[in-house]
């Protein structure tokens, strides 16, 4: 203590001698700090610089305290030896602790030490409580001082009990939101019994997780009503669009059951005793395993005042590691439109300039790890470690839009960074996002392992006023991306008008959506004036490139390769022209080379190298003199290009290719990527949220429903109560009871009444097999799809009014009417796929069933997500449906 009172007198001392020239000829000072202020002495050697050595302080806080008092005409610093610095809350530094353009203040870690700023605490004192459980009482939980959802064991994380404990459970029922809700959004459904109990333990902490199409939401449990199976929360999604809602057969997962506490690995807090349950992994010993729980949301803030233009800057985090940063789910649980971008960053900047973080890590944490927000403007993230996040890594700007240019968040540069490992609690969590946000540069970095976008550009839908312009995204390996739990996402994701912004020598590869929407460079609503050049993009489920709409973008010299549904995709036609695609190398071995909307002839392609595995192709239906006659691809070629070996992701050309001869440039990969090692080993952790559920094969004869209710395991549309689809016990082709379409006039769709069921087949010979009975003046239609945009048409049954049978277009049959008939397709799918199908009609009092074979359907038809019935007429009719199976015969 003396020491310490000596030390801030000498600088008191000090600084009133900072007038004049005295105040130049001031040398640097460095501090040192350890934790619980352990000698430091040892083996020190100060810095050849360094006029006098001060410490050792307990804490960070002593040090900045010290620090702020000298004079800002020289480099100081502030080291922190190797250890562990318990957060009781965030590090905060204002504009009095900044430094000058010159004179920057560091805080660094000491050489081949780690100091690690901890949001958590250490739980010791476990006890063996039976059947391989341990446990501890923490009295802060009890109290209500403390909660939180994550828990960390010798550095990595572990999971709360979920349910189902494998795969995913299934909503039974869509509803519309509650009275208090009803322009809100959703907030109840019904669940199929057993999958949510009103009698399971501590009902409020238990929380429901809804998948929606590019986000999920987490919400808490305010009602469970066991008598109609409905679940009802205390909050609601974002909105009543089609994307927030909670359809029939949509995902959901139940999480912190007690009663599923039943695997290694995963714990459970009762906040009502305060005793926390941990099931170790095999090999784990508890008197030996460092567990630590997060206590604080944030550790650490830099505060800036964008109201009186007071700035934080000049100040450099060198070698720091900041972990363990809480979440918890507010009472009225979480859900937000798009990429998260509302949740708390472990590292929150606000108002700074010339600051640098570098060297250090940011892990462990609830939310996204470092956010750079209002009037941030030439910050920077360097050789950097981002990984384990509850949401995602990096977001530079803000959701609003702003003409104050001081308050502008802009001019950031992310650099030779690991962003890993995200979405742990939030899903949509994105690598790095950029809102209204200009001229940053995002190179250099390995972002991968995120179950939604790699990187995201842009906040504005349309042609409105965007902040996003004159951004660089640069040398990035970005990849395993969406992993098939979420859809429409990329691994380089833009929005709105974007004049200046370049995405050049970049490797965005293995995207995998749950349904629709796994690109590799994606082009969303407005992008325009962005350019797209020497990236490599490939081995995504929907296409390595698409845009949705925008204006006058330029696509070149890239390589896009091995899209599943499609290899470029252009989706709305518009008045100007959508972009010029010029100079790129096509390849790949399935469905078309253009998915989409190909209508109109605002766009250009040109100079183009296409190969399809030397197998025939077409450009959106036409022939290459007829797309030619367009004005496009009027000197593209269609051969090898003879890449080294492209299934390897290695993408360099052979000599000879043709490609070369069309203007295209070798692309440069040396640089792709993060420059130097990392400093912690990258090991992809457990996933947070399981993979796409498995084929559903579909055995649905109605028996188990009431006759009045709607199909329980089908998706079904109506309009209105007259035209509807109900169980009935009218008429049954086996058992006692069939399902009923009844169509009626008047309706906005004719093609509603319909149901369909989304089985996932992708590959295999798939037999779909039902009953069907056709009453006079009904027309029935049934259709196999896939999920592409537009989806392609597989199996397409119809019959008319007058009882005649048609496939995908073709007459081939009378049907009797008012009696049951048996339909049986058989459709092979993934590789064995051809666009061909067989049909088996088996009438009543036929000598032999009617066999087609060799049925055609969409070419690139070949994956089974839709399976659908409708009830198609315009008049009042009626037509059964039972007995309907889909299954798959062969692999």
């Amino acid at each position: 203590m003396n020491r310490l009172a000596s030390t801030l007198a000498s600088l008191l001392a000090a600084s009133s001698l900072l007038a004049g020239a005295a105040h130049a000829a001031i040398s640097s000072r460095v501090f040192y700090v350890a934790p619980n202020g352990r000698d430091t002495w040892t083996g020190l050697r100060p810095s050849a610089n360094a006029a006098k050595t001060d410490g050792p302080f307990a804490t960070v806080e002593r040090a900045q305290q010290a620090v702020r008092r000298l004079p800002k005409t020289r480099p100081n610093r502030v080291v922190l030896r190797g250890g562990l610095y318990p957060l009781k809350k965030p590090l905060q530094f204002g504009p009095d602790d900044s430094g000058a353009p010159n004179a920057p203040v560091t805080y660094a870690a000491y050489p081949r030490e780690t100091p690690v700023l901890s949001g958590g605490e250490r739980i010791t004192g476990w006890r063996l409580a039976g059947q391989g459980r341990w446990q501890v009482t923490l009295p802060d939980v009890r109290s209500g001082r403390w909660n939180f959802i994550q828990l960390f064991v010798n550095g990595q994380r572990r999971f709360r009990p979920r349910l189902p404990k494998s795969g995913y459970a299934f909503i039974a029922d869509g509803l519309p939101p509650t009275t208090a809700n009803t322009k809100d959004g959703f907030d109840q459904f019904r669940f199929a019994p057993g999958q949510i109990r009103a009698n399971w333990h501590n009902l409020e902490d238990v929380e429901v997780l809804p998948f929606h199409i590019w986000t999920m939401s987490r919400f808490r449990i305010q009602k469970v009503d066991a008598a109609t199976n409905t679940v009802s929360f205390t909050g609601h999604t974002r909105g009543t669009s089609y994307w927030a809602g909670m359809p029939k057969g949509g995902r959901f997962l139940v999480e912190n059951v007690r009663e599923a506490l039943n695997t290694p690995g995963e714990w459970y807090l009762d906040r009502t005793t305060g005793v926390l349950t941990y099931l170790p992994m095999p090999g784990e010993k508890m008197d030996r395993a460092e567990v630590v729980a997060p206590r604080i949301e944030q550790l650490l803030l830099l505060n800036g005042s964008v109201a009186e233009k007071r700035w934080v800057h000049d100040l450099a985090f060198d070698g720091l590691t900041f972990a363990h940063a809480n979440w918890v789910t507010p009472k009225e649980g979480h859900s937000f439109q798009q990429a998260e971008a509302d949740v708390s960053a472990a590292v929150n900047v606000e108002g700074a300039r010339r600051v640098v973080f570098r060297n250090g890590a940011v892990a462990h944490v609830g939310g996204y790890g470092v956010r750079f927000g209002a009037g941030c403007q030439g910050n920077t993230l360097d050789n950097m470690e981002i990984d384990d996040l509850g949401a995602g890594g990096v977001i530079l700007g803000e959701l609003k839009y702003t003409e104050d240019p001081d308050a502008l968040a802009s001019h950031q540069t992310v650099r030779n960074c690991r962003i890993a490992h995200g979405g742990r609690l939030h899903n949509a969590g994105i690598g790095v996002f950029m809102g209204h946000s200009p001229y940053n540069v995002v190179e250099h970095n390995d972002i991968h392992d995120f179950y939604y976008t790699g990187i995201s550009v842009g906040w504005s839908w349309g042609y409105g006023k965007s902040g996003a312009h004159h951004n660089t995204i640069a040398w990035n390996n970005v990849g395993d991306l969406g992993q098939g739990v979420l859809s429409d996402m990329g691994g380089i994701y833009s929005l709105g008008v974007s004049p200046g912004s370049v995405i050049h020598h970049n490797r965005f590869h293995d995207v995998r959506s749950f349904s629709y929407g796994g690109w590799g460079i994606y082009f969303d609503e407005g992008t325009t004036g962005m350019v797209a050049e020497n990236n490599l993009s490939y081995n995504t489920k929907s296409a390595p490139f698409h845009q949705h709409y925008g204006k006058e973008n330029i696509v070149r010299n890239n390589v896009f390769a091995f899209g599943q549904e499609a290899e470029v995709m252009r989706t709305r036609p518009e008045e100007h022209r959508s972009f010029t695609f010029e100079r790129n190398i096509v390849t790949w071995t399935e469905g078309p080379l253009l998915g989409s909307n190909w209508s109109g002839n605002n766009y250009l392609l040109d100079y183009n190298t296409y190969w399809n595995a030397g197998k025939p192709f077409n450009f959106a239906g036409m022939t290459l003199a007829e797309w030619r006659a367009k004005g496009q691809d009027t000197h593209s070629v269609i051969a090898d290009p003879r890449f080294v070996a492209p299934e390897k992701g290695n993408f360099s050309l052979r000599p000879g290719s043709p490609a070369l001869d069309l203007g295209f440039k070798p692309i440069e990969t040396k640089g792709i990527g993060r420059l130097t090692k990392s400093r912690t080993p990258d090991v992809k952790p457990p996933r947070a949220f399981p993979p796409p559920p498995p084929p559903q094969p579909v055995r649905d004869a109605f028996e188990g429903t009431a006759p009045g209710a709607r199909p329980g395991l089908a998706t079904v549309n109506e309009e209105n109560e007259v035209a509807v689809v109900r169980v009935t016990e009218e008429t049954a082709a086996t058992g006692k009871r069939s399902l009923k379409f009844t169509d009626a006039p008047g309706q906005e769709h004719n093609y509603n009444p319909h149901i369909y069921y989304t089985p996932g087949f992708h590959d295999g010979v798939v037999v779909g097999r039902f009953a069907l009975r056709v009453e006079p003046g009904a027309t029935f239609y049934h259709e196999w799809r896939d999920s592409a945009n537009p989806y392609h048409v597989g199996p397409s049954l119809r019959v008319e009014e007058t009882g005649s049978l048609l496939a995908n277009g073709k007459r081939l049959m009378a049907l009797p009417m008012s009696q049951w008939v048996r339909l049986e397709v058989t459709c092979p799918l993934g590789a064995k796929a051809k666009g061909r199908y067989d049909l088996v009609v088996r009438s009543p009092g036929a000598a032999s069933p009617a066999r087609f074979t060799g049925l055609s359907c969409s070419p690139d038809f070949a994956a089974l997500d839709w399976y659908g019935f409708t009830a198609d007429g315009v008049k009042a009719a009626t037509f059964y449906l039972d007995d309907v199976n889909l299954e798959r015969t062969a692999a």
